[in-house]
C-alpha cells in the first residue's frame, strides 16, 4: 500500500495542475507570437534584411572610394563583404524561424511522482 496520506495526494494534484497552467500560458503565448505571421511576412523580412545589408554597406563602400579615392575597389570588397552579411542574417532569421517552430511541436514532459528519482 501507499503511505500518502490524502494532504500529500492534494498537494501533488495542486503542484500539478498549476504546472500544466503554466505551460498552457506559455504555449499561448508562443502561439500567439508565432501565429500573427504569414509566409509573406517572413519573406518580406528575409528580403529586407538582405537589401538594408547591402544597401548600407554600399553606402559605406561608396564613401570610403570618395574619400580614399580607389573609385571602383572600396565599393567592390566592402559590397562583397555587405553581400555575405546579408547572407548571414538570412540564415539568422531562418535558424530563428525553425528554432520557433521547433519549439512548438516539442513533446510534453512526463509527469514526475516529486520524488526527484525520475
Amino acid at each position: 500500500m501507499s503511505s500518502e496520506g490524502p494532504n500529500d495526494l492534494g498537494e501533488r494534484i495542486a503542484q500539478a495542475q498549476a504546472a500544466r497552467a503554466a505551460k498552457d500560458a506559455a504555449k499561448r503565448k508562443l502561439d500567439a507570437d508565432d501565429g500573427s505571421l504569414s509566409a509573406g511576412a517572413y519573406a518580406l523580412r528575409y528580403g529586407a534584411e538582405f537589401v538594408a545589408c547591402i544597401f548600407v554597406v554600399g553606402l559605406i563602400g561608396f564613401w570610403f572610394d570618395a574619400f580614399a579615392g580607389t573609385k571602383p575597389w572600396g565599393l567592390l570588397i566592402v559590397g562583397t563583404l555587405g553581400f555575405a552579411a546579408g547572407i548571414r542574417a538570412m540564415m539568422r532569421a531562418y535558424r530563428e524561424l525553425n528554432a520557433r517552430a521547433l519549439g512548438n511541436l516539442s513533446e510534453p514532459e512526463a509527469p514526475t511522482d516529486g520524488t526527484g528519482n525520475e
